[in-house]
């Protein structure tokens, strides 16, 4: 049975004419409508790439500090849509977004909010009522026009900068860096984990007067854990979790270096970031989804034993995968596509996964489903084989809603 919230939600995404509406002015009118002030600090996350691992990091070293209430905003869910919106690492309940929404909709007649707006101040709304100290906010497309930016924040972090979302940010990685400087604040501070393509961030960190700190550059993963701690981490992650805890040290958090080091850290961390959930065979999930994600899987995958791997994988039809199936050529390993549409009207046709697939001359099978992919893929590997399950968020949703929908 369909949930009160799920049936509102449905009717939310409908709402709007458009699913992605860039502006600002919207919200703003509402928020000073109704006076929406958050109560409490906020440090706002951006990024193409790794910012829900460093929104991740944030919360669960915030949630070891004593006698702090984090509030974790993200987005998209896995399997319900509470997850985007958790108090001290619990999921906010239906009855609590509902009232949210449903005061927010009751002072937007006109319908002008998109869905995406109307759930982040939901979000803000429930904060406030349950008096957290920090919130956590993921930016949600670009920066400087996203709705969590009509929040001003305490300290922003810009994770990184890729080609994604180029209908909407711009064509060149200038453009999208553009773009995400905009959570850059006066007199506040900004972390920065893109080491290459941040020149229009430092000149946007000049004009907006930002306090700048860029990894590689002001800090570093073996500068904070000198001591070689055998984290098992990939690159990737090391960077994004050496920007969690700086920024939290320099937001005054003079402690938190230290709770890295504790044994259980890492236990249960997050879900679907190059995260290992069976070993025989191995069991890769991971959401990488456009073109540096991909290449990073690629890069992570080149490191490990050589195993026969069956990639399980679908993705949505505003992705170039054309260019991203060429990047796993270059991997030694024996490699078997299983590809199958998602169950959205944003997914990628069959016809042209096995399309691509036939024109780089890659071995696969296609499925109905990609829940019927991956069953395949189970069935068909042996104990020393690897399944690397990929493309979307959708993917790693529709596949393990029956396993760990609930959780």
């Amino acid at each position: 049975m369909i949930s009160e919230l799920n049936l509102l939600l449905a009717k939310l995404e409908n709402r709007h004419s458009k699913v992605i509406d860039l502006s600002l002015d919207r919200l703003i009118k509402i928020k000073q409508k109704l006076n929406i002030i958050p109560k409490f600090k906020i440090i706002s996350v951006a990024g193409t790439n790794g910012k829900g691992s460093v929104c991740f990091y944030l919360n669960h070293l915030l949630m070891k500090v004593k006698n702090i209430n984090v509030g974790l905003y993200t987005s998209p869910h896995f399997f319900s849509f509470n997850e985007r919106i958790m108090i001290n690492d619990q999921k906010c309940n239906d009855e609590e977004i509902l009232t949210a929404i449903n005061f927010i909709l009751a002072n937007d007649p006109e319908s002008c909010l998109t869905f995406f707006e109307i759930t982040t101040l939901a979000a803000i709304l429930i904060f406030n009522k349950k008096n957290i100290d920090i919130a956590v906010l993921e930016i949600g497309l670009g920066g400087r026009l996203d709705a969590v930016n009509a929040f001003e924040p305490d300290m922003s972090i810009i994770t990184s900068i890729g080609l994604d979302h180029t209908d909407y940010l711009g064509p060149t990685l200038n453009h999208i860096a553009y773009e995400k400087s905009g959570v850059m604040r006066e007199n506040k501070i900004c972390v920065c984990g893109e080491e290459l393509h941040n020149e229009m961030i430092i000149d946007q960190a000049k004009i907006k007067k930002s306090i700048l700190y860029i990894y590689n550059n002001h800090f570093s993963f073996e500068s904070l854990f000198p001591d070689n701690l055998n984290f098992d981490l990939s690159i990737i992650q090391k960077k994004n979790l050496s920007c969690a805890v700086y920024a939290l040290e320099k937001f005054g958090f003079s402690e938190i270096r230290q709770l890295v080091h504790r044994q259980d850290f890492f236990d249960k961390l997050f879900f679907g970031r190059f995260q290992t959930i069976s070993k025989n065979p191995e069991i890769i999930i991971d959401v990488a989804h456009n073109e540096d994600s991909i290449k990073n899987l690629v890069n992570t995958l080149s490191t490990l034993d050589l195993k026969k791997t069956f990639l399980v994988f679908s993705i949505l039809k505003d992705k170039n995968f054309k260019e991203y199936a060429g990047f796993f050529k270059t991997l030694k390993n024996q490699i078997e596509w299983f590809v199958a549409p998602l169950n959205s009207p944003r997914t990628e046709s069959i016809d042209q996964l096995t399309k691509i697939l036939n024109q780089n001359k890659l071995r696969f099978t296609s499925f109905l489903s990609i829940r019927d992919a991956y069953i395949q893929a189970i069935n068909n590997a042996q104990k020393n084989d690897r399944i690397v399950v990929f493309g979307s968020f959708y993917v790693i949703s529709e596949i393990f809603k029956d396993d760990y929908g609930g959780k």
